[in-house]
């Protein structure tokens, strides 16, 4: 297991239109499996903070959102702090990133980059890993939760999510058929 100080979620090139539900799937999933932020860039979404703030409200939490428009200078100002790990299809095996990093001991901040438009070249060269999930066409949606899990294994035991998101006003009771929510205590 990576250990690590903070991660923070990038999405890169947000459409209004085209993205609007992905892009807040990115959110949630950050934010379900560990990261402290999503920073954003490309067409501004007001809607995609509103909406994470409701479930930090109702479920816990206090993860952020944040919509930069130069990307290129907050990428840049993000490398001096965090390892920039770039999600693409092209790039090297997960399972061998996380060998490497395991080996380092790596206990750094790690910024993901997910994309949505079609990401220009900066993005591979400030990376410091452009890490495939799989070399296939997929979801980003999907590239993101796995990667988040792999690099904290351990982060969805039940007490320390429990212990995460115990601000929240409601709770889950996990059943096997149904829906149970009740109020958070």
């Amino acid at each position: 297991m990576i250990s690590m100080n903070q991660i923070i979620v990038f999405r890169y090139g947000h459409r209004l239109e085209r993205d609007k539900r992905i892009t807040t799937h990115c959110a949630l999933v950050g934010r379900a499996f560990s990261a402290e932020k999503m920073i954003y860039c490309g067409q501004e979404d007001p809607n995609i903070q509103k909406n994470v703030e409701g479930i930090n409200k109702r479920f816990g939490g206090n993860f952020a959102v944040e919509y930069v428009k130069n990307w290129q200078k907050k990428l840049e100002e993000l490398k001096k702090e965090y390892t920039i790990v770039h999600l693409t299809m092209y790039g090297l095996e997960l399972n061998d990133f996380i060998s490497e990093n395991n080996k380092k001991k790596s206990t750094g901040n790690i910024c993901i980059v997910v994309g949505s438009e079609k990401v220009p070249p900066f993005v591979y060269q400030i990376a410091d890993y452009n890490v495939s999930v799989t070399n296939q066409p997929h979801s980003e949606v999907a590239a993101l939760a796995i990667c988040l899990d792999r690099l904290n294994p351990d982060y969805l035991k039940k007490s320390f999510v429990d212990k995460h998101f115990k601000n929240g006003l409601l709770c889950i009771k996990p059943n096997n058929k149904g829906k149970t929510v009740l109020p958070n205590k």
